[in-house]
């Protein structure tokens, strides 16, 4: 009975050893790590099998080393074409840049145009006298292990690895300068280290079956549309808005006896000011609708501006960026009118609808989201209206792309519909001095029988004033012109008399010529302040020309991110105000009493 005891025991123990799968004496855990120590080792092993395998051959003549001689100048580079494959979307993803009528088009983004000379300049310096460091191989069953495929839509095949990304640079005849296709990365131990963003990759000329290795940077040749057009939208400062006015509507279509009738349905209208000096907001006007009624309202007693979002707001306008565009139908007017050709046409009003813009009778193209109006001190008024979401294909950023499957990302984004206009009361209108009155000049005597030259008296004689009594006597009787002649002493006391009221006179003359040059001052800078204002209309007048011209053609479209910063509601730009403990409570300690009277 013992040894049938026994015998069981052994055998449950061989059971238990063969179970755990590790040998006699080792304990269940020892043996977990032995497993996974194994397990890294095999996916190291794994790896160095993945990894291309070649044996280096170097091109020893020297004019083989540059692979493209006839790219000598990046400044011939007239057009730029990448093609990258997408191995997770299993697609094609094409991107070109190039000059048409003078001016640099991105064609897959209907012609936008884009900010390219810098871009494409760097682009093309990279294949500048680029050099291959070695030879890795020349079979054409190698180039998938290399991943130098050509993505030419017309070979690949499903489930083909190894693609790699088409590089390729023209000249304004059309003429290839550069056909490179861009491989894997060499990330093997003891490799060169290049500067800057350069790596180690494998690339051949497109074309021809031999493989080299390269220094290069890829970052260079983008496809990110952000990265190919003017950045900044607007084009304004944060510190030049004057105003800002949140239309907040929506807007409802439908169709009767084939017209399109759209209602408007108000929701509020809240104007804002910005005083940079005092960094501070102020509301100037808030109306709600009931019933397409409005009613002001002002901000009650435990309510204040949202300044933290109101300079989110302004700030984001200042470096408003967009990810993609589309070109509206012709018909529409700079300012944002549609004619009566535009109003009839199906395919436009499709157009327009399909992103969130319906027109009014009057020819208003208005908005499912609202709008908002921006003013600046230059006079400017940007208008910017809200249409329907919408999602945007894009390159992912390398960085990201690293680590996930796919080279493209979508991001959720929303059209918009921008214009200006020119509002003459955002500028300041200048203060006019008063124009004082100038003094009356008196007109001088009338001329006397006694201011006439006498004949009878020689040149150069001394005037003599002769009274008019006098004058009747001597025609009387001429011989009593010696009892009558004047006496020494009284022209002395006439001349004494005179020379008493020539300062007063002269006191007089210089008070009215100083207060002539004042009038003429004043007047003078007042014509030069008014050339200053009417000089600020017209430039403010010749912005609105440019840009209108610049967003004419264009649904843009902001990222979420973007619009949810500056499309706000009267929720967002209210808030109750913050509570402000009496002193003492914060910290726990009694306020102070009053000292004793």
């Amino acid at each position: 009975m013992n040894e049938r005891l026994l015998n069981r025991k052994s055998k449950e123990r061989t059971v238990m050893n063969t179970t755990n799968e590790t040998p006699a004496g080792i304990s269940p855990a020892v043996g977990k790590t032995i497993a996974f120590a194994l397990a890294g080792v095999s996916l190291l092993f794994l790896g160095t099998l993945v990894q291309p395998r070649f044996k280096s051959s170097k091109i020893v003549p020297e004019g083989q080393r540059v692979l493209f001689p006839e790219l000598a100048d990046a400044s011939k580079a007239a057009s730029l074409e990448m093609i990258s494959y997408d191995d997770a979307l299993a697609t094609l993803h094409p991107f070109k840049v190039m000059q048409s009528d003078g001016v640099w088009v991105l064609p897959a983004h209907e012609k936008y145009p884009a900010d390219a000379k810098d871009q494409l300049a760097a682009a093309a310096t990279e294949l500048v006298d680029l050099e291959a460091l070695d030879m890795v191989s020349q079979s054409p069953g190698d180039h998938e292990t290399f991943g130098v495929i050509e993505p030419d839509p017309e070979k690949l095949k499903p489930g083909m690895t190894g693609i790699g990304e088409l590089v390729e640079i023209r000249d304004s005849a059309g003429t290839k300068l550069a056909r490179l296709i861009v491989g894997k990365e060499d990330k093997r131990q003891g490799g060169a280290s290049p500067a800057g963003g350069k790596k180690l990759r494998f690339v051949r000329k497109a074309g021809q079956d031999p493989v080299y290795r390269v220094e290069i940077d890829t970052s260079k040749f983008t496809k990110k549309f952000s990265d190919w057009i003017e950045k900044d939208l607007l084009k304004i400062s944060p510190w030049d808005v004057r105003t800002i006015v949140l239309d907040d509507y929506s807007l409802g279509a439908t169709e009767s006896m084939g017209r399109m009738r759209v209602e408007q349905t108000r929701k509020s209208l809240i104007e804002l000011a910005y005083n940079d000096k005092d960094s501070a907001w102020s509301l100037e006007k808030m109306q709600i609708f009931i019933k397409d009624k409005p009613q002001e309202e002002k901000l009650g007693e435990n309510e204040e501006l949202a300044s933290t979002k109101l300079n989110d707001l302004r700030n984001a306008l200042g470096d408003l960026k967009i990810i993609d565009v589309a070109r509206k139908p012709a018909g529409l007017s700079a300012d944002l009118k549609a004619d009566e050709s535009f109003t009839g046409d199906p395919e436009a009003l499709s157009s327009l609808k399909s992103r969130g813009f319906l027109p009014l009778k009057s020819g208003d193209i208005l908005s499912t989201d609202g709008e908002t109006i921006i003013g600046m001190k230059d006079g400017v008024e940007y208008v910017l209206r809200f249409g329907t979401s919408t999602t945007v294909s894009g390159e992912a950023d390398k960085a990201s792309s690293e680590n996930q499957k796919s080279d493209s990302i979508e991001t959720q984004g929303r059209y918009l519909l921008v214009m200006s206009r020119f509002n003459e009361s955002l500028l300041v209108k200048p203060t006019l001095d008063p124009v004082p009155d100038a003094p009356t000049e008196s007109a001088p005597p009338a001329d006397t029988e006694s201011d006439k030259p006498d004949a009878t008296k020689a040149p150069g004689a001394a005037k003599v004033t002769i009274p008019r009594y006098v004058l009747a006597r001597l025609a009387d009787d001429p011989s009593a012109a010696d009892d009558e002649a004047p006496d020494a002493s009284d022209e002395k006391a006439a001349d004494a008399k005179s020379a008493e009221k020539k300062p007063d006179a002269d006191e007089a003359e210089v008070k009215a010529q100083a207060a002539r040059e004042e009038k003429r001052r004043v007047e003078r800078e007042n014509r030069r302040k008014q050339d200053e204002y009417d000089e600020k209309i017209k430039n403010a007048q010749k912005r609105v020309r440019e840009l209108n011209g610049r967003f004419a053609d264009w649904y843009y479209v902001v990222s979420d991110k973007e619009y949810e910063k500056i499309h706000l509601t009267r929720d967002s730009v209210i808030q109750k105000k913050a509570k402000v403990e009496p002193a003492g409570e914060a910290d726990g300690t009694a306020p102070a009493l009053p000292a004793p009277k």
